[in-house]
């Protein structure tokens, strides 16, 4: 039985982590250790990386305060130590980590890691040629990385016990009302201005904005006091307006099936990013997903007959809106999309094919 190090902090509320761990332990001796890593203690046939910046605390800590060359030099001494004793691979989530963009020191950090790697799982096509193109003239240590795409697995692990009429209630929404979902956390001003002018613009009859953790605008006030009054004055405005459920916490996950269930569509508000885990969220639960025509996202919505909006004209997110609702009110692509999410997606299926992954890239390098 393969031996297998998921290097990595603890990550208790990556549903994707957990399910994936779980079930690649019914094929593997698994374990999820940053220390491990970072003393470059233990033997493992395979080290599986994820997302750079929660390797170890270390650099969670860089991610928050900013990243060193120093730091640089160590992390690479590991990924040195591990790739001569192990078969690095790497699960390609992101192009660069979210609030980090602009920062070259991390784009430096991500092509170290990619340069020592074996093996590179992507969602979907599109990654695989933005990676190779992104990366043509690195120096990869061992030859280029051997890539493989397996799916995103659903997220049928999550509780899913509530009907749309009870979760509507319990959130307090209309039962005729038509309910944009916005779920997981909006990262910046451009992303809530989307939510918003697009909802806004939207040609939808009795429709109701639902966000699980909306970004609140505070007002350009010097008076903190004055500040914080006019954010509750604001919040009542949303609370009082049969148009807009929000809220302003992290949704615990035994009530994120509510927000499904409530929900006619799933609105991803991005514009450029690589992937999305609210494609199979959405998916998973029957829910016709609408997010930006932008590498694996557009791809993966395209392909699967949902609906798509430019990203260099995001004004068109509002049709896609429309589109999408009257997509939900033929109930055909949302039941689709959960058969598919369920019969070719689960983590199991998945799992399989990462020890296939795996066992490929280690007899590659014993061949060699």
């Amino acid at each position: 039985m393969l031996s297998v190090l998921v290097a990595n902090i603890p990550l208790p509320g990556n549903r994707f982590l957990v399910d994936l761990n779980a079930a690649l332990q019914e094929h593997v001796r698994l374990e999820q250790d940053h220390q491990a890593f970072w003393n470059m203690t233990g033997t493992y046939d395979v080290v599986h990386l994820h997302f750079p910046e929660y390797t170890t605390y270390e650099i969670e800590h860089a991610y928050q305060t900013g990243l060193t060359d120093e730091l640089i030099s160590q992390i690479e001494i590991r990924l040195k130590f591990w790739s001569s004793n192990s078969v690095l691979v790497i699960t390609r989530h992101v192009l660069l980590p979210h609030h980090a963009r602009s920062d070259p020191r991390w784009e430096k950090l991500y092509e170290i890691y990619y340069r020592h790697v074996r093996g590179v799982v992507h969602f979907a096509q599109p990654s695989v040629d933005e990676f190779n193109t992104r990366y043509a003239a690195t120096a990869f240590i061992s030859g280029r990385p051997q890539h493989c795409i397996i799916p995103h697995h659903n997220y049928a692990s999550l509780p899913n016990e509530v009907d749309r009429s009870a979760a509507r209630k319990a959130l307090g929404i209309a039962q005729n009302a038509n309910v944009v979902l916005v779920f997981g956390a909006i990262r910046n001003d451009a992303e809530r201005d989307l939510v918003l002018d697009s909802f806004r613009a939207a040609n939808i009859p009795n429709k109701v904005l639902l966000v699980s953790r909306w970004r609140e605008h505070l007002p350009k006030v010097s008076w903190i006091r004055l500040k914080y009054w006019l954010r509750d004055l604001i919040r009542l405005y949303y609370r009082v307006h049969p148009g807009y459920r929000l809220n302003y916490d992290f949704v615990p996950e035994h009530e994120t099936q509510f927000y499904l269930q409530a929900a006619d569509l799933m609105f991803i508000p991005r514009l450029r990013v690589l992937n999305s885990g609210n494609i199979t969220l959405g998916m998973t639960f029957g829910k016709v997903v609408v997010g930006p025509d932008w590498l694996d996202v557009g791809y993966l919505l395209k392909t699967t007959g949902n609906v798509v909006f430019d990203p260099d004209h995001p004004d068109g997110a509002a049709q896609a809106m429309e589109h999408a609702l009257g997509l939900a009110r033929q109930n055909l692509i949302g039941p689709a999309n959960r058969r598919l999410a369920l019969a070719e997606w689960s983590a199991e299926q998945c799992a399989e094919r990462y020890v296939d992954f795996y066992s490929e890239l280690i007899h590659r390098r014993t061949s060699a």
